[in-house]
């Protein structure tokens, strides 16, 4: 098995009664390699989100997990026994709807196929249009719908014939932010109730924390981690699996072994601080180190953590929503940022205004070769 640093899966003699992939590859030619040997399992009932970078291979899993591409090697299963397209629902991004079909026939459309044939519980259908607010639209065309009614549309026809494992592939990436909330609680509530075993594909964070009853990383063709939202922000792997989780994005600096930095540069590091001088070493530069700290707002004032030293406030802005963003500059020019959820819990800043910055070490990050070391 070849996944990088992620956590670790069953034996592949294991008895598995959901989705299973095993040593998934899949390469164009012999220098481009799209996947390499992809192990996850899926538990019965179980939604995992799979996020990464575009180009990282996701959505091909996923088309070779329906079928719709075929892979260079690897074996998948569902209940332990080979996965066919009879029992793999699809949620494309941009939903594939027969124009001159009503929404209705569209929804019924994958159970009046040949081999797929088969009486809908009425019951159900009502329910799962009620579930997904398309009800009084039965009779519309698809040109009719606006995007995100259409979207709700392929989710219908997704789960009509309650195929025990459900795909989507980025469904949200094209509506905007309130319709992307609303469709993302509606999927919930339909997979907390029907229970179906889902891979969700998406490049949005909070749809991938949100969703995912475990979160799974990629980054060029590999499954890096595999964790529960929590563990996954709190413990990263890589230094991409911590991007891909950090909402508001991480603030990325260069700190620099010894005393103090050059002039010029930007902050004041004790090195003995970070409990780390044996992994300097190990970094390539020897002795400059990249540093990620989290976007939350660390106590401004009062005690400092040894990592940095005193900022200079620049910037102090309040959006309408009741939280704020606050922009620090530090002596020598590296920017910060760092998000407040609760405005009124800052302390009274002015712009210029010279401030004791505290930073706690579990809020920051090391990755030497590309994986973490810990403050």
């Amino acid at each position: 098995m070849t996944t990088q640093g992620s956590t670790p899966q069953p034996s592949s003699t294991t008895t598995h009664g959901g989705l299973q992939i095993r040593g998934v590859a899949k390469s164009f030619g012999t220098d481009t390699h799209v996947l390499r040997e992809i192990d996850l399992e899926v538990e019965p009932g179980e939604m995992v989100s799979l996020v990464g970078a575009s180009g990282t291979g996701k959505s091909t899993l996923l088309r070779i997990i329906a079928g719709l591409e075929e892979a260079n090697a690897g074996r998948i299963t569902y209940a332990g026994q080979p996965l066919s397209a009879g029992q793999v629902g699809f949620v494309f991004q941009h939903p594939i709807l027969y124009p001159h079909l009503s929404v209705r026939k569209n929804i019924l459309f994958p159970t009046t196929l040949r081999g797929y044939r088969q009486k809908v519980d009425k019951n159900y259908y009502t329910d799962l249009m009620d579930a997904l607010q398309i009800g009084e639209l039965q009779h519309r065309k698809p040109q009719e719908l606006s995007g995100g009614q259409a979207q709700r549309v392929g989710i219908a026809r997704a789960l009509i014939r309650k195929a025990p494992v459900v795909l989507f592939d980025e469904p949200l990436a094209s509506v905007d932010e309130e319709l992307s909330a609303s469709i993302r609680a509606d999927i919930a509530r339909l997979h907390a109730e029907y229970k179906f075993t889902g891979l969700y594909v998406t490049h949005d964070q909070n749809e991938a924390l949100q969703l995912g009853q475990r979160v799974a990383v990629m980054d060029a063709g590999y499954l890096v981690q595999v964790d529960t939202p929590e563990h996954l922000l709190a413990n990263p792997h890589t230094l991409q699996a911590a991007r891909l989780t950090a909402s508001p994005a991480l603030n990325e600096l260069t700190l620099t072994e010894g005393q103090h930095l050059p002039a010029g540069a930007s902050l004041y590091v004790r090195a003995t601080s970070l409990r780390r001088i044996e992994n300097i070493a190990e970094h390539p530069s020897k002795n400059t180190i990249p540093v990620q700290i989290r976007s939350v707002l660390p106590q401004v004032g009062g005690t400092l953590y040894r990592a940095v030293t005193q900022a200079k406030v620049t910037v102090y802005a309040a959006s309408h929503d009741g939280s704020a963003r606050v922009p620090l500059q530090v002596p020598g020019g590296q920017p910060l940022e760092f998000f407040e959820p609760d405005a009124l819990a800052l302390p009274v800043l002015t712009s210029g205004q010279r401030a004791q910055v505290q930073v706690p070490p579990h809020h920051c990050f090391i990755f030497a070769n590309g994986t973490r070391h810990y403050l």
